[in-house]
């Protein structure tokens, strides 16, 4: 195996260990204090308006995206997501927005919206 390929092997499981543990160290310090409605929206997999930035993260997992578009005449921050079920890794490039189906819509930290594409 090329030396590249060991350490593309190496970056990606470190990566993936940090997105487990980042999400374990959340469930464990934050999810016990949120209210029910939003542990409810958690643990069904759907968006609640309101929801910060950590509590979407603990939904749908980390973003393919991360951009700024317009939203009801607002300038917002925008997480794009695959379909449920599919965890593809994102590459970085434009190109995962581009794979996007799902998208929601953040107003300084807070979920606004979201659409299915």
């Amino acid at each position: 195996m090329s030396k590249k390929l060991c350490a593309l092997l190496i970056i990606t499981l470190f990566l993936v260990g940090c997105g487990i543990a980042q999400r374990n160290a959340l469930m464990r310090d934050k999810y016990p204090y949120y209210s029910d409605n939003i542990k409810r929206a958690i643990s069904g997999g759907y968006l609640v308006e309101g929801m910060d930035q950590e509590q979407v993260y603990l939904t749908f997992g980390p973003t393919l995206c991360r951009s700024s578009s317009y939203y009801k005449g607002k300038t917002v921050e925008v997480w794009s997501y695959q379909p449920n079920g599919l965890t593809g890794k994102p590459s970085g490039g434009t190109y995962d927005c581009l794979q996007a189906v799902q998208r929601v819509y953040f107003e300084e930290g807070r979920v606004i919206g979201w659409d299915n594409i």
